[in-house]
């Protein structure tokens, strides 16, 4: 996967920086944009699965993207040590499943602290280093959940929403500056944070009821997000692409 976008991808030593790194999806771009020949700068509370990984490309942070002088400290230094930052996955996100009066103030505040102010706050330390090369990517993470809604995780579903009218204000606002900005909406993919809350029963039903017979994998997630980082997308801006194997077509 990662090596057919490979001519599309940076590999001259500029980092591409990732949030959330350390475990599902973002695990998987990580891996992704390693084995294409990139370098990463990878971000997260843990270094997780990355701990296993042996590339003198990957340079881990233990970072939370609540923390933005941190954030800009650690671009300052990829920036520094890399020559420069290619793209950034702002990756990084929780869910709490509830009902809507059972969704606490804590829970919700962290919520939106985490899925949206967090990539503001992300794209906020990267971006200096994105307008200074004079181009480049980045790729934020909604949800199918913030199109059609869904139950038990209001505030999941408001910060996915928030998401996607942050990126596609800064997808105009960053447009004759050569860098682009766009979404990427999973449907439920077989990863920690669903399986977290939904049985594997449910799991599976899921899979076997989509158009595509199957849940989507990390890999399938990775694919399209590499894409949206490559200049093989280099006209696609303000755009979601919806990784969903054909579910909500509208």
């Amino acid at each position: 996967m990662g090596e057919s976008l490979q001519k599309g991808l940076d590999t001259s030593g500029l980092a591409y920086v990732v949030t959330g790194a350390g475990s599902g999806i973002n695990l998987a771009i990580t891996r992704a944009l390693l084995a294409a020949g990139c370098t990463v700068a990878a971000w997260d509370v843990k270094a997780g699965a990355l701990a296993a990984e042996k590339s003198a490309r990957l340079h881990f942070t233990a970072i939370d993207v609540r923390d933005k002088a941190a954030m800009v400290k650690a671009a300052d230094e990829s920036a520094t040590r890399c020559g420069g930052i290619a793209g950034l996955v702002a990756g990084a996100g929780v869910m709490v499943h509830a009902p809507f009066l059972e969704i606490s103030e804590a829970d919700f505040d962290r919520t939106l602290a985490i899925n949206l102010k967090g990539p503001m706050l992300t794209v906020q330390a990267v971006l200096p280093h994105l307008r200074a090369a004079g181009k480049g990517s980045i790729v934020m993470f909604a949800s199918m959940l913030a199109r059609y809604a869904g139950l038990n995780a209001g505030d999941y579903i408001a910060s996915k929403g928030g998401v996607l009218g942050l990126a596609r204000t800064l997808a105009l606002e960053l447009a004759e500056t050569g860098i682009r900005v766009n979404t990427v909406s999973p449907m439920v993919i077989d990863t920690p944070m669903p399986q977290a809350v939904y049985s594997r029963e449910r799991m599976e039903a899921r899979g076997k009821s989509s158009p595509m017979g199957r849940l989507g994998t990390v890999d399938d997630v990775a694919a399209g997000v590499l894409f949206l980082l490559s200049d093989d997308a280099s006209f696609v801006t303000g755009q979601d692409l919806r990784v969903n194997g054909g579910e909500r077509l509208f």
